[in-house]
């Protein structure tokens, strides 16, 4: 009687065992992990695969501008690495078994194997580049400089320069530049951060000899406005831009005075140094 029950025990798990390994979940898929994409000439080829399934095995080959190079035979190791000495494009390809024999296969990416890799150089700035970085950093960093429109000018009574910006505090993009002329030393143009608050096609001077047109008025009595007119507005009288002569307005060319005039809004900020 109990040789009887040891009989059935050890079918049992016979049974058990042989219906285990028939029906083990067969291997379905796999991805082979490149480390890079372009390597340098004696370095390892670096790889990994990864699926699912019980006790795994993997051959791995090697290949060369598509010609195999080298076969690795079954071995539980997932992962593989081969020493480059010469320049081409390297793939793997892997077999991978699982214990009911069971066989899925793939391919790595391509790796471009190469005796230097080329390093772009580096983009030289040119001097108008420069510039205009160190423009936008000083209104955006060095002066934090806002406005109440898409807008801002800068008048630099230094360089006889007005430089206008578009886009917002901090982030303040070089719009258009400009060459002027400023106050001279004995009516020097103000100084400070002010607004636009009107304009008008003429401006008129107080002995009537000479007009400017497109005056736009950021202060008090000083102006935006385009080279001098005679009194009629017809012949141009004084067309000097570049120098600090004026009685404190700032003086730029009949072209660039007409585009603040109409498309520099009122409230938008004026910074004179």
């Amino acid at each position: 009687m109990i040789k009887f029950k040891s009989c059935v025990l050890y079918l049992l798990v016979f049974i058990f065992f042989l219906s285990s390994t028939s029906y083990a979940e067969p291997i379905m898929s796999a991805q082979i992990v490149t480390e890079k994409e372009t390597e340098l000439t004696g370095n390892l080829l670096k790889f990994k695969a990864f699926s699912k399934g019980s006790k795994l095995t993997y051959k791995w080959s090697i290949l060369k501008d598509s010609y195999v190079i080298y076969t690795k035979e079954y071995s539980n190791s997932n992962a593989f690495e081969y020493p480059v000495t010469c320049e081409g494009v390297y793939y793997v390809g892997v077999s991978i078994k699982d214990r009911n024999g069971n066989i899925v296969t793939c391919e790595s990416k391509k790796v471009n194997v190469v005796n230097k890799i080329k390093v772009e150089p580096a983009k030289v700035k040119t001097a108008e580049e420069i510039e205009i970085e160190s423009l936008q950093k000083y209104v955006n960093k060095t002066k934090n400089l806002t406005s109440q429109t898409d807008r801002l000018i800068w008048v630099n009574t230094e360089k006889n320069m007005v430089y206008v910006f578009k886009g917002k505090a901090k982030e303040w993009k070089l719009e258009k530049k400009m060459v002027c002329t400023d106050g001279k030393a004995s009516t020097p143009t103000v100084k400070g951060n002010f607004t636009v608050k009107s304009r008008a096609p003429w401006l008129i001077s107080y002995s009537g000899k000479v007009r400017a047109k497109y005056k736009v008025n950021f202060y008090g009595n000083y102006y935006f406005h385009s080279i001098l007119f005679d009194s009629k507005g017809k012949k141009i009288v004084d067309s000097r831009l570049g120098k600090s002569l004026s009685h404190g307005c700032i003086r730029l060319s009949v072209e660039n005075a007409k585009w603040i005039y109409d498309n520099v809004a009122d409230k938008t900020a004026v910074h004179v140094n």
